[in-house]
């Protein structure tokens, strides 16, 4: 087997592998909301949230209304495209690839730990 085939199966092994861990991400992302949704702290958390949201969309807006503003925003776009056209390189993406990959791994299981206790005490 020559190593571009090598690599090809290695890719398209981390893409199936990339594909589950998303997957299990939405699963427990699914788990741990209807948990949530269910519990008697919902409305609270639900207020706390709309709050939240709306202050995070008004500094957002502020924050976008200066750069708009700002002189400098051009360079600072200069600057990113280029840093982006610099890092396409196919090493940089396998590497940010399986750091995502790992992030997922990471989340997931956090995310399958806080949820199970909450799935036990749920009475069936």
């Amino acid at each position: 087997m020559s190593a571009s085939e090598e690599t090809k199966q290695q890719t398209e092994a981390n893409q199936t592998e990339f594909v589950s861990e998303l997957n299990k991400l939405g699963e427990n992302l699914g788990n741990l909301l209807r948990s949530i949704w269910e519990s008697e702290e919902r409305r609270s958390i639900e207020r706390e949230l709309s709050t939240g949201v709306e202050q995070f969309a008004k500094k957002v807006n502020e924050t976008v209304d200066q750069l708009r503003t700002d002189s400098n925003v051009e360079h600072v776009k200069q600057a990113a495209k280029g840093a982006w056209e610099t890092a396409r390189g196919p090493k940089i993406v396998d590497e940010m690839q399986q750091g995502v990959l790992d992030t997922l791994k990471k989340v997931n299981e956090e995310l399958a730990k806080r949820a199970q206790p909450a799935q036990e005490a749920k009475p069936e």
